[in-house]
């Protein structure tokens, strides 16, 4: 049983440094096909349509992809001053509060997820094909939709496990301590 913890936790990582390659790798082209379009526009006056197309493209995927790393290092996704302020200095108040947060998330994103399965699905049959560049396959948008929200789900499996512990723990420092 320990290999297999042993096993989630490096697949984990793998999945944690993938999508911060892809958002380190999205952020640098987008910006490099940006400034190249700014550069072919205004300074040479020759404008290449692809770069601006193929900019949107990159920035769409890496700040998909943006999304479920953020929701693993729990950045940007959840609004912290109810438990900061509120819930200061009441351990199980703050543990109960992160847990049925990210409870409520699951359940959230669970209702969405049929969804983007189906939209992906779809892209995958139906392939759709960019207006400017009319052999590029723009379906792919909507696989990366669906492949992010599922990352965003285990990551926030593995959040609900983690603080799941914490409000056990909580719970029993508590009733240690009335004793």
């Amino acid at each position: 049983m320990a290999h297999l913890g042993v096993l989630v936790r490096k697949v984990l990582a793998v999945i944690q440094r993938t999508e911060s390659v892809i958002c380190a790798v999205g952020l640098v082209a987008t910006t490099l096909l940006i400034f190249a379009q700014v550069v072919n526009r205004y300074w040479l006056h020759f404008e290449i349509m692809i770069l601006g197309d193929m900019a949107l493209y990159c920035f769409i995927f890496f700040m998909l992809i943006a999304g479920a790393l953020a929701t693993w290092n729990e950045n940007h996704v959840s609004v912290d001053i109810l438990r900061e302020r509120v819930l200061q200095n009441r351990p199980h108040a703050q543990a109960t509060h992160r847990l049925v947060l990210t409870l409520l998330s699951i359940v959230i994103l669970c209702a969405f997820l049929p969804q983007a399965g189906k939209f992906m699905l779809r892209a995958i049959q139906y392939p759709e094909y960019g207006t400017l560049v009319h052999w590029f396959n723009t379906s792919w948008l909507m696989e990366t939709f669906a492949v992010a929200m599922l990352l965003v789900l285990i990551h926030l499996i593995v959040i609900a496990v983690r603080d799941t512990k914490a409000f056990m723990a909580s719970q029993n420092s508590e009733d240690g301590g009335q004793s």
